[in-house]
């Protein structure tokens, strides 16, 4: 009857411990587009702002706009930071549940070898109980 627990609770780890891998996979691949987005983002500002300082004979209304969408991207330009900062911090919180969940595998398994019976025992049983 022990043996059934461990093997229960042991799955459920490998489980978890699977389910949360897939979680951090999909978490990097959301870094992975959130840091494209925010080199897309940077460049566009610098192509922005070297045609800005390049043509200085835009009326005031076309600098303000060039400078109302500058600033617009730099406020992107800090969500996306902040944004990947976060995702980073979230992927570093599972991986250390990752590591506690393979820790408690490895006691489970531990106490699964401790009680699993071997057919040397099986037999033993049997021949006491047969004789």
């Amino acid at each position: 009857m022990e043996e059934e627990t461990l093997l229960r609770e042991r799955l459920q780890a490998i489980t978890d411990k699977r389910r949360i891998r897939e979680e951090i996979e999909k978490k990097r691949r959301n870094i992975e587009e959130e840091k494209l987005k925010l080199q897309y983002l940077k460049k566009k500002t610098l192509r922005e702002q070297w045609l800005m300082d390049g043509l200085s004979t835009l009326s005031q209304e076309e600098q303000e706009s060039v400078k109302t969408q500058t600033e617009e991207n730099q406020q992107q330009t800090k969500l996306l930071q902040s944004s990947i900062q976060r995702i980073e911090l979230e992927i570093e919180s599972l991986e250390t549940q990752e590591l506690e969940i393979s820790a408690k595998e490895e006691i489970l398994l531990k106490q699964l070898k401790a009680v699993e019976k071997t057919p040397e025992d099986i037999i033993k049983v049997l021949l006491v109980v047969l004789l």
